[in-house]
């Protein structure tokens, strides 16, 4: 670790001297067995809760690391740990190699402290505040910034974020994209270590959450600021981060880049989680070498590629994604690459850019997405007789 140097900045003529950071080597945030129990009343029925559950996250310099999960799975009360918002029950906390948490020896650094910025729901903008009030606000409690430095400091994040010339203006006269902004240059105003955010596109709409996603990474191209982002939406999750970590129980189940979490889920609930999924129960009849012999209710599967910790009679589920299921004509073949399955096409749903087929076969109901059917000669219709093809190497064995 690099040791500790007062930070100088010219804003104006003015030399500014920024309390002094920690710089790191790669790392900005390190979580090391973080819990976090919300008490409850024993009186009144209401047990303990276990919020966060001996989680490890880091979280490296320009790298964005979105927590997804539904509600209740703990990944708020994760961001507000790392934030200072709440004082954890056990484990440590580092931000640019300072200890900022650690229940081992009582260190607890409060939020305003931490060197972070914070993004929520709402942008939490004050309404009577003009743009520029808004983005000074965090520079009031940090020594060196007098009435000229702030101005220069506020204007020059404004104009790196493209808002500038908005200053005088409040937030209810701008737009969603331009509050959105405002919100990230106040975060990121006071040169903060990281970046966190709580759902903060959760309020608009879905035309306009797109495009604010879009906004928003290109400003992290920008900054290439380091965060933490909350999220319950699998889509937006999907486009924002860098790395993504999937959260049940107050647990991480899965960390790892949004293809490798897609492609290749370490469970049935990871892969149910992010996306769409077809799925079977499953019992393994025989494994060697990484290669098992699945029974289903559809019939036998040759599986590469299971985990080493399978082994005979366990049980567990084949899954598929939609998009690499095919259909065609029934009478072929099945080859050696492929199983397939005759079917009888149940409905036809057109989204746009594909289509929804759902077909039953051996009484169990497949979902398969494909291109616009227009651009085909295959279009079959509900109640046709159709094949199911099942690419080998894409139907995969998930744990419970």
């Amino acid at each position: 670790m690099k040791s500790e140097q007062p930070v100088r900045k010219s804003y104006g003529e003015k030399q500014v001297t920024e309390s002094p950071i920690r710089v790191s080597s790669g790392i900005t945030v390190d979580v090391q067995r973080l819990h976090k129990v919300y008490r409850g009343n024993a009186r009144k029925g209401h047990p303990d809760v276990l919020a966060v559950d001996d989680v490890d996250l880091t979280v490296r310099e320009g790298e964005l690391v979105v927590l997804l999960g539904p509600s209740g799975c703990g990944k708020t009360t994760l961001l507000r740990c790392i934030a200072g918002l709440e004082r954890p029950a056990s484990g440590e906390i580092k931000i640019n190699d300072r200890v900022v948490y650690s229940s081992k020896n009582g260190t607890y650094v409060p939020p305003e402290d931490r060197r972070i910025g914070m993004m929520f729901q709402s942008y939490a903008l004050w309404p009577h505040m003009t743009v520029f009030q808004n983005v000074a606000y965090p520079l009031a409690s940090l020594t060196g910034y007098d009435k000229e430095s702030t101005a220069a400091r506020v204007q020059e994040v404004l104009t790196n974020l493209g808002v500038a010339g908005l200053d005088h203006r409040y937030p209810g006269e701008l737009s969603g994209g331009q509050q959105q902004r405002v919100a990230l240059a106040r975060a990121l105003v006071g040169s903060p270590s990281v970046l966190l955010f709580d759902e903060p596109l959760s309020n608009v709409d879905a035309k306009v959450r797109r495009r604010l996603r879009a906004q928003l990474r290109d400003l992290k191209k920008q900054t290439s600021f380091a965060g933490v982002y909350v999220t319950h939406d699998q889509e937006e999750a999907m486009e924002l981060a860098d790395t993504l970590a999937v959260m049940e129980n107050g647990k991480i189940r899965q960390l790892a880049p949004s293809r490798e979490v897609y492609t290749r889920p370490v469970s049935i609930y990871v892969a149910d989680f992010v996306g769409e999924i077809n799925r079977w129960k499953g019992r393994v009849e025989s494994v060697a070498n990484g290669t098992a012999e699945i029974s289903t209710e559809l019939g036998r599967f040759t599986v590469t590629d299971v985990p080493g910790t399978v082994s005979r009679d366990s049980t567990g589920w084949l899954a598929i994604r939609p998009e690499r299921v095919g259909l065609t004509p029934a009478g072929g073949v099945a080859d050696d690459k492929t199983h397939r399955f005759r079917g009888k096409l149940r409905d036809a749903i057109f989204f746009g850019a594909r289509f929804e087929y759902r077909i039953v076969m051996a009484g169990t109901e497949i979902t398969a997405w494909l291109p616009d059917g227009a651009q085909y000669n295959f279009q079959p219709l509900a109640g046709d007789e159709i094949d199911v093809i099942l690419p080998k190497d894409s139907v995969r064995w998930l744990a419970e």
